[in-house]
């Protein structure tokens, strides 16, 4: 029976390292005093970027350019403590603003 046991606990330990491996790697952007920080994020395909509001308002975390918004993503952070998360599965480069900010700008850049 303990050599039962010793395998079941070798076949769990294998199985929670591979989901260690293959999750997602997390960002964290802060957005503080009317700033995203970092306003640059490099994060390797299927990633996800988690921002966080610090400041007491609300803001947006809306996907293009104040000119130009695609709202592929929009994140609405109403106030401190509040977050959300946007996954990305594809290579390239996304802008974001603050909708209610327009000067507020970053962008997240998959490798």
């Amino acid at each position: 029976m303990r050599g039962l046991a010793f395998v079941v606990c070798a076949w769990l330990a294998i199985g929670v390292s591979a989901l260690a491996v293959t999750a997602a790697p997390e960002s964290a952007v802060n957005v503080q005093l009317f700033k995203f920080r970092p306003d640059r994020i490099d994060v390797a395909k299927g990633s996800r970027v988690t921002w966080t509001n610090q400041d007491q308002i609300t803001h947006t975390v809306t996907s293009g350019t104040p000119d130009t918004p695609d709202r592929a993503f929009d994140l609405r952070l109403a106030g401190k403590g509040t977050s959300g998360n946007v996954a990305f599965p594809n290579a390239g480069v996304y802008p974001f603003f603050c909708e209610r900010h327009p000067a507020m700008r970053g962008s997240v850049h998959v490798n």
